[in-house]
């Protein structure tokens, strides 16, 4: 057989990051993609005159010059290059039941232009803003302590040093917002972001929710000129350069084990191939449960912890092709988010079936990013919910289709009638994606572009600093939305980074821990 230090399964976003960057360090390296093009959600889909993308709508954390963040530092380490375009503003937020609109704020990027607006619309909340901010600075120190002492953490330290840190990593954003004194509105806006979580602001982890609100607002937002594609392959395209090789169209049957460790994998074909370490953009249930050929070697621990879970963000996207520009249709905006109710405690209930009382509805325009990603005098845009329940499990096959596109059409009419766009008499391209098309695609459970959901007993810090630490199968690692970094773009791929680092380690290591 062929030995490799490192096989990854899945060219997910995670997948790819782990394979660039162990093969940028000298790893001999081997990533397996089931499919034809590498990038999992990271990629886009041409319908007639009309370019798609699967699942991206932006990115936080590249910025440019100061604001250059911690993603947009590891494509210039790897030297993977993209084009990325800035988005103006944040996101618009629209709070409208039974014809009466009770919110209608637009949030912008930049620290300073954000505190202008809360001075202007939560005047009482200027403090309680600063107070979030400097939370921000709290528990990123705290993060980079934990890193430089490489799990030797001393109590003191973190008791005297690291206080905040140690408060913001056990509660949830709610929380958050209450003990920095955020007003009833302030914590309603703020909680906007919610369905990019697929959760409650009251069960969200405060540190994941602050990394995220963090990096749209100071940082920004930036989407690739040419789709997530384009970030995909530029990835794999740096990949190769630095020795990395990839198989396509090829699946990955088996996970082979010897001596209590991982050492190779099995394909579809039969062929086999050895390796000293596997990192797995598949989910831990799908590789304990169907891949591993020993089941046996699987903690009790990573059992109990795989069942205590819940999926995360399970999509429903409707893209549109639509045959006028953006001013004809009335669109103004990148992101709107729309709801019935500024309450995401309800709206999180109400998201677990199909059809709810109330919803939280993501509209995304990228022609006013990227202006001429249609042909001249067309818009694309993409209606976006998130179900926090297995949703679509008792929708049967005969009646798959029309169940799908009846969502489809209540959406479309919630969007015209709420933001008075003129859609359905511009349709020129209409497909329809349910958790059932992202399962199929992306073999995941339920459907789930957002791994597991993140919530305060289990959130991004602790899966941080108990990343490595925990008793798994030796050599055998997670990358991707389950993976410790938690899901969106900028975890994973940096979740990503890390996880080749400490694949280095292991592999340097002789196998060992």
């Amino acid at each position: 057989m062929e030995k490799y230090d490192l096989i990854v399964i899945g060219a997910g976003n995670g997948g790819l990051m782990t394979a660039c960057r162990a093969a940028q360090m000298g790893l001999k390296t081997l990533v397996v993609e089931r499919h034809n093009m590498p990038g999992g959600a990271a990629t886009s889909f041409v319908r007639g005159r009309f370019e798609f993308d699967a699942s991206l709508h932006e990115i936080p954390d590249f910025g440019q010059g100061e604001h250059r963040g911690e993603l947009g530092r590891i494509f210039d380490e790897l030297g993977i290059k993209v084009e990325m375009l800035p988005i103006k503003d944040a996101f618009r937020y629209v709070v409208e039941k039974d014809g009466v609109r009770s919110l209608d704020v637009t949030f912008p990027h930049g620290k300073d232009a954000v505190m202008k607006l809360i001075s202007e619309i939560c005047p009482d909340d200027v403090g309680a803003m600063e107070r979030f901010f400097d939370a921000y600075e709290d528990m990123h120190r705290g993060l980079d302590y934990f890193g430089s002492v490489r799990g030797q953490i001393d109590p003191e330290v973190l008791r005297k040093e690291h206080p905040n840190f140690m408060r913001i990593m056990s509660i949830s954003a709610g929380e958050l917002f209450r003990a920095l004194g955020m007003s009833e509105k302030c914590q309603k806006i703020m909680a906007a972001y919610w369905p990019y979580q697929g959760t409650d602001i009251d069960t969200v982890d405060a540190s994941r929710y602050l990394m995220m609100v963090y990096g749209y607002f100071v940082n920004g937002a930036y989407v690739p000129r040419m789709r997530s594609h384009s970030l995909s392959t530029a990835i794999v395209d740096r990949a190769r350069q630095f020795g990395c090789q990839f198989l396509f169209n090829t699946e990955v049957t088996k996970v082979l084990t010897a001596n209590g460790r991982v050492c190779g994998v099995e394909l579809e074909d039969g062929r086999q191939f050895e390796a000293t370490a596997i990192a797995s953009n598949a989910f831990p249930e799908i590789v304990y449960s169907k891949l591993l050929d020993d089941k046996s070697l699987v903690p009790v621990f990573e059992r109990k912890k795989a069942n205590a879970r819940k999926y995360g963000f399970r999509a429903f996207s409707v893209y549109l092709g639509l045959d006028a520009p953006p001013e004809e249709i009335g669109v103004e905006d990148y992101t709107v988010f729309l709801s019935s109710s500024d309450d995401s405690r309800v709206l999180c209930e109400e998201s677990k079936t199909r059809f709810g009382k109330e919803y939280a509805l993501d509209v995304c325009c990228l022609n006013m990013a990227i202006p001429d990603c249609t042909p001249e005098g067309t818009t694309e845009m993409v209606l976006t919910i998130s179900y926090t329940g297995d949703a679509w499990a008792d929708v049967s096959e005969e009646d798959y289709v029309k169940v799908k596109r009846e969502v489809a059409d209540e959406l479309i009419t919630k969007v015209e009638k709420v933001m008075g766009y003129k859609i359905r008499e511009h349709i020129e391209e209409i497909e329809i994606a349910s958790p059932v098309t992202f399962a199929r695609y992306m073999f995941s459970p339920q459907g789930s572009i957002y791994g597991y959901s993140s919530e305060k007993w289990d959130g991004m810090s602790s899966r941080l600093i108990t990343s490595g630490m925990e008793q798994t199968i030796p050599g055998l690692f997670f990358v991707g939305g389950h993976g410790s970094s938690l899901s969106g773009y900028y975890p994973t791929y940096s979740g990503g980074n890390k996880t080749a680092m400490q694949i280095m380690g292991y592999v340097r290591g002789g196998g060992r821990r």
